[in-house]
């Protein structure tokens, strides 16, 4: 029987729609178990905070490896679908942590949370914020112009654009072993400010000067172009690919960019100078 994940940790959550079981953890791989916990809910309707709920179910998937949870929207959606007149359900909702329940003096236990003294004992999520809510209806129609708006995990939305982003990357650093996160980053934050200025209409900003950077820069944009449906990417006998998938948008290609710059960042932070590179570099082939 698996050991009881400890709540009281703070965890990364990612939100994933599966039927039965949502395979290994999407950040290290690991296995996921399920456990019942109490989760807080949090409610908008448009840019207006609406009521926040208390649940308890087993919708969370915990990783035994890394502090890491996956949640079924579709789950947590349910509960929205019955309420009671009285309530102030908005139209969009986040999962704001787990309640540690274990945390509150026996004393106090009969005493309503939130109240004096009883303040709520949340162990807030490290990976949702209020800027990406998801929709409490599975049925809501919504355009893909903001990122994440239509019920899904940033990540998950735009999964493959940031995995040809990261093959990119993975393939300077596999030819020069001795690159670091700060060329990737340096890289990415370039190209970045290049498709701002052109968003802008205005004087794109001078390329890298670190020459793995610049290689980097190169490798990049050229994944970059062939997404927004203005390039093409070549084989290793120097044929031409089959046509790409949809092509996004230039706001949707900045958004990403952000996400993998936010990536860089988080990994160098925890494993080194190339913390991020030899975690993505395990899931690019």
């Amino acid at each position: 029987m698996p050991a009881a994940i400890d709540v009281a940790i703070p965890r990364e959550c990612i939100y994933r729609r599966f039927e039965g079981q949502p395979g290994p953890c999407p950040r290290c791989g690991g296995t996921l178990q399920s456990q019942y916990a109490h989760y807080m809910v949090t409610t908008w309707r448009g840019k207006r905070a609406a009521d926040s709920f208390f649940i308890g179910n087993d919708a969370g998937w915990f990783c035994a490896r890394c502090p890491t949870v996956v949640i079924n929207p579709a789950e947590v959606s349910e509960y929205f679908s019955h309420s009671l007149p009285k309530w102030n359900v908005g139209d969009k909702f986040a999962v704001a942590g787990i309640l540690d329940l274990d945390a509150i003096p026996e004393e106090k236990r009969n005493l309503p949370l939130g109240g004096d003294g009883n303040p709520i004992p949340l162990v807030k999520f490290t990976g949702i914020s209020d800027e990406t809510p998801l929709p409490p209806s599975e049925t809501s129609a919504h355009e893909r112009v903001a990122p994440a708006q239509d019920g899904r995990r940033f990540e998950e939305q735009y999964e493959d654009v940031l995995q040809n982003i990261e093959f990119g990357i993975v393939q300077v650093y596999r030819d020069h072993p001795h690159m670091t996160d700060w060329q990737a980053l340096n890289a990415i934050e370039a190209l970045l400010r290049s498709y701002q200025a052109e968003a802008k209409g205005i004087q794109p900003p001078p390329r890298p000067q670190d020459p793995l950077a610049q290689e980097v820069y190169g490798s990049v944009a050229a994944m970059c172009e062939w997404r927004l449906g203005r390039g093409t990417l070549w084989d290793k006998e120097g044929k031409p690919m089959e046509t790409g998938p949809q092509p996004i948008t230039l706001d949707e290609m900045v958004a990403c960019l952000k996400r993998i710059r936010k990536s860089i960042n988080r990994w160098t932070q925890r494993g080194g100078r190339q913390g991020y590179l030899s975690f993505v570099g395990q899931f690019i082939v």
